[in-house]
C-alpha cells in the first residue's frame, strides 16, 4: 500500500519514476508494490531521485534540441529495432538482506557519461543506507541476527511499558 510519502517522490520525479505513472509501458515491480522499505530511507532516496531527475531533464531537453535525435527515435521504434526503455527509469526499490536495493534500467539513448553519473548517484544511496536506520533515519547498523535489517538502537529495543509486567507477589 503507498503512503502519502511515496505519492510525493512520485510526483515530484515523474520520469524517474515514470514505470509508476505508466505502469502500462513498464511492466515493473515499483508499479505494482511501491517504494518496499522503510520510511527512514526515503530522505536517500529522495536524493538519489533528485539527481537523476535533473540528469533525464538536461537529456531530454538536449534530445528535443536536436530534431535529428527526435527523428532516430522515431525510425527506430518505427522499425521495431530499439532496445528497452529508450532513458533510465527506476524500475524497483527495496530491501533486501539489510541493503537498499535500487534498479534502475539503462536507456538506449543515454549517453554513457550521463549513465556514468546515475549509476554514481545509485552506488551513493546505497552505500549511504547502510549506515542510516531504515524505520527512522537516524544513524543505524546492520542488525544481523535472524533478520537482517539496517536499525539504531532504539527501533531494535524499544521501551517496554512497566505497567504490563506483572511484579512478584502480586496477585492476577
Amino acid at each position: 500500500m503507498m503512503n502519502g510519502e511515496q505519492r510525493e517522490l512520485f510526483s515530484r520525479f515523474p520520469l524517474f519514476f515514470r514505470a509508476m505513472h505508466h505502469p502500462e509501458s513498464y511492466p515493473a515491480n515499483i508499479s505494482h508494490f511501491g517504494i518496499q522499505c522503510g520510511v527512514g530511507w526515503y530522505p536517500i532516496i529522495e536524493v538519489l531521485a533528485r539527481d537523476v531527475e535533473f540528469e533525464l531533464r538536461a537529456l531530454w531537453r538536449e534530445q528535443l534540441q536536436s530534431p535529428e535525435k527526435i527523428a532516430d527515435m522515431d525510425r527506430a521504434l518505427l522499425s521495431g529495432r530499439v532496445p528497452y526503455p529508450t532513458l533510465p527509469v527506476c524500475t524497483d526499490i527495496s530491501q533486501v538482506a539489510g541493503e537498499l536495493k535500487l534498479v534502475v534500467l539503462n536507456g538506449y539513448m543515454c549517453p554513457p557519461d550521463v549513465w556514468t553519473r546515475i549509476s554514481a548517484s545509485v552506488e551513493i544511496a546505497v552505500a549511504t543506507a547502510r549506515c542510516v536506520c531504515e524505520s527512522c533515519g537516524n544513524p543505524g547498523t546492520l542488525r544481523d541476527v535472524y533478520w537482517h535489517r539496517v536499525y539504531c538502537d532504539k527501533c531494535v529495543d524499544p521501551a517496554v511499558e512497566s505497567d504490563c509486567a506483572i511484579s512478584p507477589g502480586s496477585s492476577s
